[in-house]
């Protein structure tokens, strides 16, 4: 395999993780922010649902740069999890630029979190255990405001170590699975 072919496909397959990943933060966001409590439900089958395809998507594109490699050789733990990992690293900087213009630049950051201490408010609200709720959520509602605006760079490099995180553990998975040990003298095939 080509180093440009590797790095080229390597770029294709975390854009599309990165693309799944942007599109359900976005989804995320609105549904939570939305206050419905339908679309919450839905955010939740939602969430588990992307959990799923995300780790099929490393999985299938890590299986498939393994079997590039001849039986001899074999796929070692090692470069099967450091494909998990450079995989979610480009994931990783698609939904941080995402998450990045969509938090500052089209929304803006403190009226996300407006947004987001309102929502957080009328949940607690309306649930059954809102009195005994009342003084932890004064006291996160505190800490929110008086937390500092991230700027651009942080919000983006956060995505980018939530995809590395979660690849990573995804990752153990996926390399324990697809790796193989080399049978330098397995039988050749016949061509």
């Amino acid at each position: 395999m080509q180093k440009s072919d590797f790095w080229t496909n390597a770029a294709k397959e975390g854009g599309v993780v990165g693309v799944l990943l942007a599109a359900s933060m976005l989804f995320e966001n609105y549904a939570f922010l939305s206050g419905s409590v339908g679309l919450m439900g839905l955010m939740m089958v939602e969430w588990i649902a992307v959990v799923v395809l995300h780790y099929w998507l490393l999985h299938r594109y890590t299986k498939r740069y393994g079997q590039q490699f001849p039986v001899e050789e074999g796929f070692p733990f090692g470069r099967a999890y450091s494909y998990v990992l450079i995989l979610s690293i480009f994931a990783g900087v698609i939904l941080g630029l995402v998450q990045a213009i969509y938090l500052h630049g089209i929304i803006g950051y403190e009226e996300y979190m407006t947004n987001y201490v309102n929502s957080i408010q009328e949940l607690v609200s309306n649930s059954a255990a809102s009195a005994q709720m009342a003084p932890m959520m004064k006291q996160m509602m505190a800490q929110l405001e008086a937390a500092s605006t991230p700027s651009v760079l942080q919000t983006a490099w956060g995505a980018v170590t939530n995809s590395v995180l979660f690849g990573g553990l995804f990752g153990l998975i996926i390399a324990a699975v697809v790796s193989r040990n080399a049978r330098p003298f397995a039988p050749k095939e016949e061509e």
